[in-house]
């Protein structure tokens, strides 16, 4: 409202200073051509040029002054009324116009009315003095009227001008309070927005609850010292309130973890920085809102993170940031020491002065805790009540939604949003790379009919079970875990060659996780499988190493009870494909009757049955019959994931389904081989479903990761070697 004030009195004064020096200029060029005299222009100098200086002279000490309008249509009525008292009706006229347009400036009906009674009333006054004197006869009455009626036309229609202004003007105003009180309620929604926002961020730690409140304390204090505006320190207690905002995408085990991190928990931990800094970019609520958040964690001798800034490179908000934290974090108690005593937090910071921080803030800040500047804030004042004054509501929802959005997305990522241990991606990728440069074990754990106990007690059952394995398998300091399917996780044990040595760990790890589960109520009486493979047996290869804890696994789950199981070699030494059973051993098992038990490497009550399905058949028929096994193997050079491996197993299904008929036997013989029986045909017609199939799945199947090998046998009559 001042500003618009401020404008008006300048158009007021531009206009009214116009006009005075345009009358001036003319009534001395009158005065020196003699048609005016030294008295004459005295007083109209007096009227004219005195007023505006006043008024002038008033404006330039008070610019947003109200009552200017009404100095200013004072002393422009002055000057009309002198001119009109001393000049010919017709001069008049042109000042009646200037006047109502800086008037109606104001729109205000009463000052115009004021201003129309006193120039009709000076009007009719100088009327009847011209008719005394003579000047003015019956004659001219038509000037009279058309000038009286001239000044009632004008000021009637500015009149109701300025009543249909005034009206708009006290609507709009009365609009804009009401927008005012909503802008306020939604001022106090953004605020408990970012109330509760730092709530939850320092929730998820229990070392550091109120951290993010002192922070902001800390902040705006160091700011309000830099003589920063009260706008300024708002925001920086703002984006102090945010500044770990991050946090809400690392997992709870890693921020509550009472230990060292590891190296890969801390490179995890380091990420909040950056996560916190993509949240808040793109919001205009706060200016520099981001930064706090993205470079706190910067040190001014450029070793920090997340970008390695130097200097002044690092925002200042970010700066006054990072120091508030430190100083936070050093006069707190924590897991690992008691909160340090001031003497010792100012040692430290002057030491870290010019490295870690900047020397200026720091020299500010080390003098606030010394004139106990920072001992008189309250952490843990409830805030609402003083930032309530900040106006920025539009963006609170945005803001909420960013951070639940990017919370999902965080996980989606890098880890498991239930369990927050590394997702399949993260997990795949942390595994290959470190057996790049070392050997060790990969295990798989499972909890058996995770569906059953979702349907029969709900989600809600299972995810506490999936969370309490995934806690317990967490509690490994050495251990990487993955969420590897809705009822399993993988592990990989870095360093381990030994078999008795990755034994002992599956077995411990399975003992102790089923009896904790076994005091859950949520638990019913399932089956904690582990199967597992070590890389020096089987080799670095990831989806290799995989496929053997995934065949060890199965093997398991099969015999239907609690347990691990280590993959191994054939005992007769032979180094068996891993991608499936050769056809050579099928066929010595059928027609020999073989029974040697693990001859197949890993052997359970599946393939057993599968192996007298097989046998059956054989048995059954008088006639000869044809074995084909379709394999599933890596393509040249490539390294498929078992979800690529199942997904061209379902393309190898869909092939043998549309490809054969009725009368053949089919079935999946393995998790990457298929199976199909022939009985009583051609040698050639092996031959021919078999290129049959081979055609449908490469035509449907574009990737180029997988590809299929064939084996054909041909069993003579069961008759021909009784």
């Amino acid at each position: 409202m001042d500003r618009e004030l401020r404008k008006l009195n300048r158009y007021l004064m531009i206009g009214w200073l116009a006009i005075v020096v345009v009358l001036t200029v003319t009534y001395f060029g009158e005065f020196l051509r003699g048609h005016r005299d030294l008295p004459y222009m005295t007083a109209f100098l007096s009227v004219t040029i005195i007023p505006a200086v006043l008024c002038f002279v008033y404006y330039l000490h008070d610019r947003n002054s109200a009552k200017l309008r009404y100095f200013a249509v004072a002393g422009y009525l002055l000057m009309y009324t002198f001119v009109l008292l001393n000049t010919n009706t017709v001069m008049t006229y042109g000042y009646i116009i200037p006047m109502l347009s800086l008037i109606v400036l104001y729109h205000s009906p009463r000052l115009v009315l004021v201003m129309g009674l006193v120039a009709l009333a000076a009007n009719i006054v100088c009327v009847v003095r011209f008719f005394i004197i003579g000047y003015v006869t019956s004659e001219d009455i038509k000037d009279v009227e058309i000038q009286l009626g001239m000044i009632l036309f004008c000021f009637a229609f500015a009149y109701i001008a300025s009543r249909i202004y005034s009206r708009i003007v006290k609507e709009n105003k009365e609009y804009i309070e009401s927008i005012n009180d909503k802008q306020h309620q939604l001022e106090r929604v953004t605020l408990q927005t970012i109330t509760t926002i730092a709530n939850i961020i320092d929730a998820k730690d229990e070392y550091t609850k109120g951290h993010s409140y002192r922070v902001a304390e800390y902040s705006s204090a160091l700011a309000r010292e830099l003589g920063y505006s009260e706008e300024r320190v708002s925001n920086v207690k703002y984006i102090g309130l945010l500044h770990d905002i991050g946090k809400i995408g690392i997992p709870d085990s890693i921020l509550n973890k009472p230990g060292k991190l590891t190296d890969s928990e801390y490179a995890l931990m380091r990420k909040h920085a950056e996560i916190g800094g993509n949240i808040l970019s793109g919001n205009n609520m706060i200016d520099g809102l981001d930064e706090g958040a993205r470079f706190h964690h910067e040190r001014y001798d450029g070793r920090g993170y997340p970008l390695g800034l130097k200097g002044d490179e690092i925002p200042e908000m970010a700066r006054i940031i990072g120091i508030a934290d430190a100083y936070d974090a050093m006069t707190s108690n924590r897991v690992y020491r008691k909160r340090l005593t001031d003497e010792a937090v100012k040692a430290e910071m002057k030491r870290c002065s010019g490295t870690q921080f900047d020397s200026k803030l720091t020299e500010i800040f080390i003098k606030m805790i010394e004139d106990g500047k920072l001992d008189r804030l309250s952490p843990d004042t409830d805030t609402d009540a003083e930032v309530e004054k900040k106006g920025i509501a539009e963006q609170s929802a945005e803001l909420l939604q960013s951070v639940i959005g990017f919370k999902n997305k965080t996980y989606d990522g890098d880890h498991d949003y239930l369990t927050g241990v590394f997702s399949k991606n993260a997990g795949e990728r942390i595994i290959t790379e470190a057996l790049e440069t070392k050997d060790g074990g990969l295990f798989i754990v499972n909890v058996t009919n995770i569906h059953g106990i979702n349907e029969k007690k709900g989600i809600v059952a299972g995810d506490t079970i999936i969370k309490t394995v995934a806690e317990a398998l967490h509690s490994e300091q050495e251990l990487v875990v993955e969420r590897y399917d809705g009822s399993g996780f993988l592990c990989f044990a870095g360093g381990l060659t030994e078999r008795k040595a990755f034994e002992e760990l599956m077995s411990r790890l399975c003992s102790d996780i089923k009896e904790t589960l076994c005091e859950m109520s949520e638990y019913e009486d399932n089956h904690l499988c582990i199967g597992g493979a070590l890389s020096v047996e089987v080799g670095r290869d990831f989806s290799m190493l995989l496929i053997a804890a995934d065949k060890a696994l199965f093997y398991m789950k099969q015999l239907k009870q609690d347990g691990y199981y280590l993959y191994s070699k054939s005992p007769k030494g032979r180094n068996r494909d891993l991608y499936g059973l050769d056809m050579e051993q099928i066929v010595s098992r059928i027609v020999n009757d073989d029974s040697e038990s693990e001859a197949y490497g890993v052997d359970s009550p599946e393939f057993i049955r599968i192996y007298d399905l097989v046998k059956s058949v054989y048995e059954k028929n008088e006639q000869e019959m044809q074995l084909v096994l379709i394999t599933v193997t890596p393509a040249a050079d490539k390294s498929p994931t078992v979800a690529d491996r199942d997904e061209a197993m379902e393309y190898l299904k869909s092939a043998v389904d549309v490809t054969l008929d009725a009368s053949c036997v089919t079935f999946r013989f393995s998790s990457v081989q298929y199976m199909v029986i022939l009985t009583g045909a051609e040698k050639d017609n092996a031959k021919d479903a078999t290129e049959r199939i081979l055609s449908c799945f490469y035509k449907s199947y574009d990737r180029n990761n997988m590809v299929l090998s064939c084996n054909i046998e041909y069993l003579p009559p069961i008759s021909s070697h009784q």
